[in-house]
């Protein structure tokens, strides 16, 4: 389990490091362009994942956090693609510091619901990886819609053939 956990945390940087290198070369337009999907545009779809992650961090971390970390980002596209790839590889990092047995462990935190919950570590970072992929999709969809031709593929198995 270890092995796949740390080859997973290494394809969801992979993943994310791919599908930024399409999303700094739109315009302004594009990004903000409104479309429909779980979020109104690229940029929130962004946004999204980037909480996502520093949420779970945090929670691994020990600290269980009250609102989305983007609720007040008013940065630029470069400082959420910077913040989005800083977790990814926090991320991977922080998988290397648990081995076989301590991926076992359980972990408990508050939502930002106020509930109460316990989980797995290697729960917590298959959900979190499976989580991008969800994303990574619907932006593939999303810069479809905004007009771009050529975007990375981001399939696990483009991963393991890349990495051979």
């Amino acid at each position: 389990m270890k092995y796949f956990i740390r080859e997973y945390a290494a394809f969801n940087l992979w993943a994310n490091q791919r599908m930024c290198s399409s999303i700094e070369k739109l315009s302004d337009e594009q990004l903000n362009r409104e479309i429909i999907s779980s979020f109104p545009s690229i940029q929130k779809t962004i946004l999204h994942v980037w909480d996502t992650q520093v949420i779970w961090i945090s929670r691994l971390e020990g600290v269980s956090l009250k609102e989305f970390p983007s609720v007040h980002f008013e940065g630029t596209r470069k400082d959420a693609i910077s913040g989005l790839l800083l977790t990814s590889q926090k991320l991977k990092e922080l998988v290397h510091e648990f081995d076989e047995a301590s991926l076992l462990e359980v972990r408990e935190f508050t939502t930002m619901k106020g509930v109460h919950m316990k989980s797995a570590l290697y729960e917590i970072f298959t959900h979190v990886f499976n989580h991008g992929s969800y994303h990574r999709g619907q932006l593939v969809t999303m810069l479809r819609q905004a007009g771009v031709t050529e975007i990375p593929g981001t399939d696990l198995i483009s991963f393991y053939r890349e990495k051979k």
